[in-house]
């Protein structure tokens, strides 16, 4: 009831805050807008009693602002004339944050402290708590629920004050600022030291331990922040999957590109994973799925999240892909081309007309097509109108959207000349312009003058060029930003029915493979669709069926304990006749038992041959924090050897369905490459939507879902095999329907 009463609390305060916030687009978490610009502040904690007051007094105004804040030690006292109390309680003001900075065991005791006090918003600088052990962890419980019982709002623990500090300024911020967001905070230095390279921050906010408050609120923050035009992150994991997706909704709503470093992926096999689905869709996939629903652009380094974020910041939106490349080398030219062409930049070529004006100004022998090559000493013996009339001509071609000036070593008076030019042309162009130092040396006037410009900068043409593209990547995905419906979460009365018909899973498991009965029906009161089949207890059976459905069959030996049947050699192919089907069936049941003399066989299962057809693979498998997820890939025998998949988070649509399957290489196949007949790709859609409704009903009792083949026809399409994975139950567990069906 506690925990109740504290959580009701907590989601009052914050919806209250929300509730302040106007509509017309300010910050709608005002909940955060209250704890970063508090009225009144504690600072909890060691005090150095022999410091300067004024000097005192003076640091702690410039980040809590004048006569807002007051220190509080167990000891009491003062420093010179500036007080110290006791306890939070005694404290003669209301106060919207406590700092709180004390001995790991008496964090909870001065949590209690700021609840009696009323004190909203606790941020705990202390460390030593989950992040070094159980102990630790069984600490910052008792904060929590300390927290909890007030309805305190916590920052960290194992954080520090940087979100309150004022972060240096450029020289010049063109653009917009980045907030950035980092669950660790050394990590968060080297971003915000951008600044040396010309980069503007609004805030940074390191999260700590997020006890509570977590990377996904401030995300949301930013999202509403008018200060904010892009959003950074470095990340190691999520708790939160609903709150994080209605952060990234905000950003998307807003058009706030987030640019995330997300550290901490494992390896799907630590999972013990039954699967192909298991094994080719590991966590990192699952995330790298979310992101592409929301359009966050992941980056795999901190200087790659820091120049990429600040190309978003400063380039304007809207700006279309193709590039002009200038430098002042036929060689720099051509590794620009290079590493942009790889990376899909668009380098178009200037038209007849531009390339004339061009070398009315340069000499005939150097490259204007694109590159644009200006010779070197061009920059120190042409007139300033010449050098000006180059940028103006590149700039105003019909083809180029943004001019990318290649400066690959510091050159002294060429360069310190480059970097003058753009300094003085830049703005006066009607294109943007960005640029890359590649050179170590900084320490040039030319390095200088171009961070005092502002211009989007990099060290790099490969991490000028990825981001570059990742720029196009997020116009593109903008166009198909929406908030994603949740899919049915009940069970059909027939999957109801075969859920509570089936037996325990195995002592000391937690995982149970569904027989191949319990998997078809499964699947087909999901409607997904599936060739004729049956089951055969006898050999005499696997005739019969054979008669049935007609010849050429399938024949698969039916057995949990095989859940990669081709692999053993219990899978056979254009079974001709009934006679043939009798064979068949001895030999699957001998090669069986002669692989796993323990196993349990249920028979064998004789299917309906699909002749054609493009073998693609869609399956289900359950990230620890995300949730369930859906995969597609190129299936067949070689799935984990092309791994050719694209990965979801539930919940999806069918536009999400469509970019899946369009993502693969395998794609090209369904479109009838090299002849072969096209596949319906509606009807792997509506497969890939029948599986993704069947893991939201099942929830967190399906563990991995494989449909391997899906062959896809030139009309529909059929899952041929499956895999199905459950969490066991105590046979205690069990609804009173299992009794009904032993009978």
């Amino acid at each position: 009831m506690r925990e109740m009463d504290a959580r009701t609390k907590r989601e009052a305060r914050v919806a209250k805050g929300k509730a302040r916030s106007p509509e017309n687009g300010s910050n709608k978490r005002q909940d955060l807008e209250r704890l970063f610009h508090p009225d009144a502040v504690a600072i909890v904690g060691s005090v150095n009693r022999k410091a300067d007051p004024g000097k005192l007094r003076a640091f702690y105004d410039e980040r809590w602002g004048a006569g807002k804040w007051y220190l509080v030690n167990a000891k009491g006292g003062s420093v010179g004339d500036v007080r110290i109390y006791e306890r939070v309680t005694d404290v003669p003001v209301a106060l919207t944050l406590a700092v709180v900075n004390v001995g790991t065991k008496l964090v909870a005791g001065v949590m209690e402290e700021c609840g009696k006090h009323g004190v909203p918003y606790v941020l705990v600088f202390t460390a030593g708590f989950s992040e070094v052990g159980p102990k630790g962890a069984a600490l910052e419980r008792e904060v929590g629920e300390m927290a909890g019982r007030y309805g305190i709002r916590v920052f960290g623990p194992n954080t520090n004050t940087n979100a309150f500090e004022a972060l240096p300024e450029p020289p010049r911020v063109r653009g917009g600022r980045i907030g950035l967001v980092t669950q660790s905070g050394h990590q968060g230095r080297p971003i915000v030291q951008g600044t040396e390279f010309g980069v503007a921050f609004s805030r940074w906010v390191p999260t700590g331990n997020e006890l509570d408050l977590d990377a996904a609120d401030f995300i949301e923050y930013f999202a509403y922040d008018d200060r904010t035009a892009v959003i950074a992150g470095y990340f190691e994991g999520f708790r939160d999957p609903s709150k994080l997706r209605r952060a990234l909704e905000a950003a998307n709503d807003q058009r706030k590109p987030v640019v995330a470093l997300k550290v901490g992926s494992t390896s799907a096999g630590t999972r013990m994973a039954a699967s192909h689905t298991g094994h080719l869709a590991g966590s990192d996939a699952v995330v790298s799925g979310l992101f592409a629903q929301h359009g966050v652009v992941r980056v795999r380094d901190l200087d790659e999240l820091l120049e990429t974020a600040a190309l978003f910041a400063k380039l304007p939106a809207g700006t279309g892909p193709n590039c002009c490349l200038y430098s002042i080398s036929g060689g720099s030219g051509a590794l620009m081309a290079e590493v942009a062409e790889s990376h899909g930049v668009p380098v178009p070529l200037l038209s007849p007309r531009t390339q004339a004006a061009l070398h009315e100004v340069l000499p005939d022998y150097l490259t204007v097509g694109n590159p644009v090559d200006n010779g070197a000493q061009f920059l120190v013996s042409a007139p300033e109108a010449d050098r000006r009339r180059v940028l103006e001509l590149v700039a105003s071609d019909p083809a180029i959207d943004v001019i990318v000036v290649g400066i690959t070593g510091a050159l002294g008076r060429l360069t310190d000349r480059f970097a003058e030019d753009l300094a003085a042309f830049a703005d006066e162009l009607p294109k943007p312009v960005v640029v890359t130092w590649n050179s170590f040396k900084t320490d040039d006037k030319g390095f200088s003058l171009l961070v005092e410009t502002g211009l989007p900068m990099f060290r790099s043409f490969r991490g000028c060029f990825a981001a570059l593209d990742a720029f196009a990547g997020y116009q593109r995905a903008a166009e198909r930003f929406r908030h994603r419906r949740s899919l049915p979460a009940r069970l059909p009365a027939a999957a109801r029915e075969v859920m509570e018909s089936l037996p325990p899973g195995p002592p000391r498991s937690s995982r149970r493979v569904l027989d191949a009965v319990s998997s078809t029906a499964l699947l087909a009161s999901f409607g997904v669709p599936m060739p004729a089949e049956g089951l055969a207890g006898t050999a005499a059976d696997a005739a019969r069926l054979a008669t049935e459905i007609g010849p050429p069959v399938v024949m698969k030996i039916a057995s949990a304990d095989f859940p990669h049947k081709s692999d053993a050699g219990l899978v056979v192919v254009g079974v001709p006749s009934p006679a043939e089907a009798r064979r068949t069936f001895s030999r699957l049941v001998e090669r069986a038992r002669e692989v796993k003399p323990g196993a349990h066989l249920d028979g064998v299962t004789v299917h309906q041959q699909v002749e054609g057809g493009i073998e693609m693979i869609v399956g289900v498998t359950r990230d620890p924090v995300l949730g369930p997820a859906i995969m597609v890939g190129t299936g067949g025998v070689f799935a984990e050897v092309l791994a050719d998949v694209a990965v979801r988070p539930l919940p999806v649509d069918r536009r999400d369905a469509e970019e899946m399957v369009r993502s693969l290489k395998g794609a090209a196949l369904l479109a009838g490459a090299r002849g072969r007949a096209r596949g319906d790709l509606k009807a792997l859609v509506d497969v890939i939507m029948s599986v993704a409704r069947l893991a939201s009903a099942c929830g967190e009792e399906l563990l991995e879902l494989d449909l391997n083949p899906v062959t896809v026809l030139p009309t529909g399409a059929l899952a041929l095999d499956s895999l199905v994975v459950l969490a066991s139950k105590p046979a205690e567990a069990r609804p009173p329907a299992a009794k009904k069906s032993s009978r």
